[in-house]
């Protein structure tokens, strides 16, 4: 069995500009892992940026809440937010952009509420 409950920050991709590693989870140069399959709840933000090779998020599916933030940026090869369906809570802000393969928002419609701001800027 894998981590189902995340404590702190969730982040998958290449960005090396994240600076703090206190609680969080970082897979730096990991595209979203099936590992991840059963992971239910982030308490803080999950960041999802500059994967080279994720198409889908399905890896995430069960995954119902996220306390913090949910950015989802910079994807190169990144076509659906499918696996995100079971997403009902999200605390902070929403931030989908710079996805170029992006060409709709399926995956989002679970999500009844959002904490913060939606921004959803440059994708396909």
């Amino acid at each position: 069995v894998g981590v189902t409950w995340g404590v702190g920050d969730l982040r998958f991709g290449r960005d090396l500009s994240w600076t703090t590693f206190d609680d969080d989870w970082h897979f730096v140069d990991e595209d979203v892992p099936v590992q991840a399959s059963g992971i239910r709840c982030v308490e803080g933000d999950l960041t999802i940026t500059n994967t080279k090779s994720t198409v889908h998020l399905s890896p995430l599916a069960n995954l119902a809440v996220i306390e913090g933030d949910l950015d989802i940026s910079f994807n190169d090869q990144l076509t659906t937010l499918t696996g995100l369906d079971g997403i009902t809570t999200v605390g902070g802000d929403l931030t989908i952009s710079n996805n170029p393969q992006l060409t709709d928002l399926a995956g989002l419609d679970s999500i009844p509420t959002v904490g913060g701001n939606v921004q959803i800027y440059n994708n396909a």
